[in-house]
């Protein structure tokens, strides 16, 4: 590895560290506050979206409870895994040469997730 892909690699990792650091701490503040943000589209509409229950659910799996956060919310695992993926997919070119990836590829990963989650966002409400 050269010089300027260890100063890439460092950097994304401190971005990367900072992202999980700054979810881990907004899951701890809801667990000692007891509140977090609120979900607008549930007040305005009364419907829930296909986010609502995530603070609830990075509580429980702050504290290993896993059937907690599927109650919260059922898809947190495509969440995780997406990010996880576009993460890396979005990194490891960065790294490997200095070219920015603003959007993962391949796009219809991206599609499939967002029609996954237009679908839950749906059925949570009417099931």
């Amino acid at each position: 590895m050269t010089q300027p892909q260890k100063k890439r690699l460092m950097r994304m990792l401190l971005w990367v560290g900072a992202g999980i650091l700054g979810v881990v701490a907004y899951g701890i503040f809801y667990r000692l506050a007891g509140f977090g943000l609120p979900c607008y589209w549930e007040r305005v509409t009364g419907f829930q979206c296909a986010g609502c229950g995530m603070t609830r659910a990075t509580a429980a799996l702050l504290q290993l409870d896993f059937e907690g956060a599927f109650s919260y919310n059922a898809v947190w695992p495509l969440y995780f895994g997406y990010g996880l993926w576009a993460v890396t997919a979005a990194v490891v070119p960065y790294v490997k040469n200095g070219t920015p990836v603003n959007f993962p590829r391949p796009y219809w990963v991206s599609y499939v997730v967002l029609g996954l989650i237009l679908v839950y966002g749906v059925v949570r409400n009417f099931v």
